[in-house]
């Protein structure tokens, strides 16, 4: 009879165990599914706002074009200054430029600290150093008579963390067929965390 008892018992404690177990799985699937819900989400609207900031850097390029015909280069931000975290990286500017010739031509660019500002006294860094935080200084491109490229070329920096607190001028300097073209000045400052 005790024997009985012991193996009614057994088989009870083993059907509570595999209803905890089951219950158990259920709740780590749910769970699972919904991380994976929320890192979806997360990665779906971080795209979005990517294309929203690059649509709105367009369309604030193409309004300068549109204001004014004669205008051979626009920036983004308009009032070309710029705003950076020591420690920042992959953030800057983007500009356009467009081709107001009446045949196709290539362009090159390339971006510097203005050779007049004085980095050592303002800054206390030297011109290599402010150069280096450039991701990319120099491009090309060629564009059809009279227009513009499809996207706006980006300037990135990363800003080192000991970078110091002041402002830099940095000139986009363009040629076309290896003659000047046209310059544009954009102020980039270096905001302490």
């Amino acid at each position: 009879m005790e024997n009985k008892l012991r193996t009614i018992r057994s088989k009870k404690a083993a059907m509570e165990m595999s209803v905890g177990t089951i219950v158990t799985i259920v709740l780590l699937v749910t769970v699972l599914v919904l991380g994976l819900v929320l890192i979806r989400s997360i990665f779906t609207s971080g795209v979005r706002s990517v294309n929203q900031i690059d649509d709105k850097v367009r369309s604030a390029i193409d309004d300068l074009f549109i204001k004014d015909e004669s205008v051979k280069i626009a920036f983004s931000p308009s009032d070309r200054k710029v705003k950076i975290e020591q420690g920042a990286v992959s953030e800057g500017f983007a500009f356009s430029v467009r081709n107001i010739e009446k045949e196709s031509r290539k362009f090159r660019y390339t971006i510097a600290v203005d050779s007049n500002f004085d980095i050592r006294k303002q800054c206390n860094i030297n011109i290599n150093e402010a150069e280096s935080w450039l991701v990319i200084n120099s491009g090309s491109f060629e564009l059809d008579r009279n227009s513009k490229p499809a996207n706006p070329e980006l300037v990135l920096f990363n800003i080192p963390e000991n970078a110091p607190s002041c402002t830099l001028p940095y000139v986009v300097r363009v040629t076309s067929d290896g003659e000047f073209y046209i310059e544009g000045k954009v102020f980039v400052t270096i905001l302490q965390k």
